[in-house]
């Protein structure tokens, strides 16, 4: 913006003045209609002094708005603490030294042999293990997000749910409350192990909720694949792995997703749970009975509503799974959504 537009509005001007302009249009002088009167040529109306007065105080408010947002753009945002537990571990490529703060855009790297500790600030504790990269992404109080590009680190949370998210190649990760492992190879895959409370995974739309006890892997081009207890059998896992990457024909998936029902447990109702949503449309009544035999559909859940996918009547069953309530997740989608921030 050059200083000109401010006063004769010449120049290119700056986007955020223009919608100040645009809040404090309403407030401008509106003069009152006015009998018509004739005047000689070249006769001048004198400004009143009630339109000066107006002018001035838009003016003044216009002025002051400005400065505001340029302090407010201005102000530097906080880091976060960084304390180095071992070896030398860098901040932008450079050694960290005592006490230095991790700040927003920047990458904490480990070698083999270093190991740090972030302090999210009331929220929790991220301890970052060798061989990891990591960025900042954001420090806003309810909105502490991190990068985790390559290597392994553990988040200690306690802070109300939906305050700390971890970016991965392939998906979000957002703490739900918890204490959780989270593990990105050279490939982008991503590996969660939760061992309190529980942590929600979400990929343009896909949805994975994963409790303490389970793990879940999240792939690049897949996104969050479906929590599972580590404790299944290899049979579970092998097609479970086949019915996340969509491998084989609709046969070959469907005779998998046979093998896993067989095996499924009273504790594999998580899985089972994502799976409806997850298997072919024609494929959600074997899930459902097959979950059904553990955990009863509570009211308002139908076999007409899960074949349709409604997200609602999906939630009714998690509920009723008794891992906790999905109005947790739900809530933290809608601050999402409003904030507009993109995660």
């Amino acid at each position: 913006m050059t200083g000109d537009y401010l006063w004769d509005r010449s120049g290119w001007p700056d986007p955020e003045l223009v919608r100040l302009e645009r809040l404090l249009g309403t407030l401008g002088y509106q003069p009152a209609p006015a009998a018509r009167t004739i005047t000689a040529p070249g006769t001048r109306h004198p400004r009143s002094r009630s339109f000066l007065v107006a002018l001035g105080a838009t003016a003044a408010a216009v002025i002051a708005l400005v400065t505001l947002v340029w302090w407010e753009g201005a102000r530097p945002i906080p880091g976060l603490a960084v304390t180095r537990v071992a070896g030398t571990p860098t901040i932008a490529s450079r050694p960290m030294t005592d006490g230095q703060e991790l700040a927003v855009g920047r990458w904490l790297e480990t070698d083999g042999a270093a190991r740090a500790s972030i302090d999210i600030a009331r929220v929790g504790r991220v301890d970052v293990e060798p061989d990891t990269q990591l960025r900042l992404l954001s420090s806003r109080p309810g909105d502490y997000r991190l990068h985790l590009a390559r290597g392994t680190m553990e988040a200690v949370i306690w802070a109300p749910p939906g305050q700390f998210s971890v970016k991965t190649p392939s998906s979000t990760a957002v703490d739900l409350g918890c204490i959780y492992t989270m593990t990105v190879d050279d490939d982008g895959v991503g590996l969660v192990k939760v061992t309190m409370g529980w942590v929600g995974f979400e990929w343009r739309g896909r949805e994975s909720f994963i409790p303490a006890g389970a793990v879940c892997v999240t792939r690049p081009g897949f996104g969050p694949g479906t929590p599972h207890y580590e404790d299944t059998s290899a049979a579970f896992r092998e097609a479970l792995t086949m019915i996340d990457v969509h491998d084989g024909s609709g046969e070959v998936r469907s005779a998998a997703l046979g093998r896993l029902l067989d095996e499924a447990r009273a504790r594999d109702v998580v899985t089972l749970w994502h799976l409806l949503s997850r298997v072919d449309r024609d494929e959600r009544d074997r899930v459902f009975d097959r979950l059904a035999q553990f955990v009863p559909p509570p009211p308002g859940v139908t076999r007409e509503g899960i074949r349709a996918g409604r997200r609602e009547t999906l939630d009714l069953w998690w509920d009723a799974l008794d891992l906790g309530t999905a109005s947790w997740w739900r809530t933290w989608k809608q601050q999402w959504r409003d904030s507009g921030v993109a995660r």
